[in-house]
């Protein structure tokens, strides 16, 4: 490793964190190269079907005018991010890696949406991006331009995928037709976007022919409402971050399950990507929400050292996360991972969704923290009375569970 860095490659290394810091690690992949061998962007961001092209500059501590600066170098990103974006949709990239997931196949077709991220680590009075170079408002697709310092501070607070995937789609329908933004003063846009949250997300649905009203948008316009007056404290959602991270912990000792007289291998990289991308699609504030119920549901169990779990369904994403917590001590870790297993599948019977996630770990006391986790993906059928009946006496009634709308 170099000792001394160029100071665009320090640009890019401070993008990528902050952009890992938003996505995770998984999602993220640095210089991806085309068919040719050519850097096809400065950061590559995949997840669900969005496609986020980065392009980072920095400025060196020369005489130049920053305004002149900053013309000169958001022109080449904006020419990089067209280049970028095309050889994405025609092809001729055909992997992407990261230290999470090694070598990843990419497919332009899964990822219908691609967004351009121009950000200038630079100081300069503000200015309009599209008068300094015209195209990044006449682009084919949609390019935001933040100077790093607010692209940091957006990613710090819109610290999950679809948070800030949302921001910036918002920025595009909305806010940037509506504010038309100068660059250094996202703060403002940002503001604006919370305190109308609700009629930001109005607004863009009717526009896009969606059922989503202002009182769907109020609990979360009221949650970063609460976060940014420092009424809402984050801390328990840090329980989902910390097991997506550890959902990539394989233990290679894992013996197969026998359930049913069929044996279950347990799941490779390739699968816990899978949890870790339906994990990482948790918002914000249903991880927070989450967060607290996993926090209880572990003191109690500590206390009467006796299983419990809690259930949350969404019919509309068509998936359900049974949170499992064990007292079971790490050499009954078999017991336990059956034990999940025939849970999380009664629980998508019993929710009539086609993706169930079940996740199990010990309370506190017995090993501290060791998860298991299981992933089921399938078309469920309508269930028989006695698994409604046998849902209902282990999870209680549907209405009454956490409900993401």
């Amino acid at each position: 490793m170099r000792f001394r860095k160029r100071l665009g490659e320090l640009a890019e290394d401070a993008v990528q964190a902050a952009v890992e810091a938003a996505f995770s690690p998984d999602f993220v992949f640095r210089s991806p190269r085309h068919e040719g061998g050519n850097e096809v962007t400065d950061v590559l961001v995949l997840f669900g079907d969005v496609a986020l092209v980065i392009q980072a500059k920095a400025k060196t501590s020369d005489t130049r005018d920053p305004t002149a600066w900053a013309a000169k170098n958001l022109k080449k990103a904006v020419r990089q991010l067209h280049g970028g974006i095309r050889a994405l949709r025609t092809g001729r990239v055909r992997y992407v890696s990261n230290q999470r997931r090694t070598r990843v196949l990419f497919d332009a077709t899964e990822h219908r949406f691609m967004y351009g991220l121009a950000v200038l680590h630079h100081d300069s009075p503000p200015y309009k991006a599209g008068d300094l170079v015209s195209s990044v408002t006449t682009a084919a697709f949609p390019i935001h331009v933040l100077s790093y310092s607010d692209f940091a501070n957006l990613a710090s607070f819109l610290d999950t995928p679809w948070d800030l995937i949302d921001y910036l789609e918002h920025r595009t329908d909305v806010l940037v037709p509506t504010l038309d933004p100068r660059v250094h003063e996202e703060e403002d846009v940002f503001e604006y976007y919370v305190d109308r949250f609700e009629e930001i997300h109005a607004v863009r649905a009717r526009g896009r022919g969606d059922e989503f009203t202002v009182e769907d948008a109020r609990p979360t316009a009221e949650f970063w409402r609460g976060v940014l007056a420092g009424a809402i404290d984050v801390l328990p959602g840090r329980i989902i971050d910390i097991l997506i991270d550890r959902c990539h912990d394989i233990d290679p000792d894992l013996e197969p399950l026998e359930v049913g007289g069929e044996r279950i291998e347990s799941g490779g990289r390739s699968s816990h990507a899978i949890i870790a991308s339906t994990l990482a699609a948790i918002p914000r504030a249903r991880r927070v929400a989450l967060g607290k119920r996993a926090v209880r549901l572990a003191s109690g169990v500590a206390k009467a050292q006796c299983t419990d779990w809690f259930l949350t369904c969404s019919r509309r994403r068509d998936d359900c996360l049974l949170y499992v917590v064990s007292p079971l001590p790490k050499d009954r870790r078999t017991e336990r991972r059956g034990e999940l297993l025939r849970l999380t599948s009664l629980a998508k019977s019993y929710c009539r969704v086609s993706k169930a996630i079940g996740i199990t770990t010990t309370a506190p006391g017995e090993g501290g923290g060791a998860e298991d986790y299981v992933f089921l993906e399938r078309p469920e059928p309508e269930p028989r009375q006695e698994i409604v009946e046998a849902g209902r006496e282990l999870f209680g009634e549907l209405r009454k569970r956490l409900v993401d709308k």
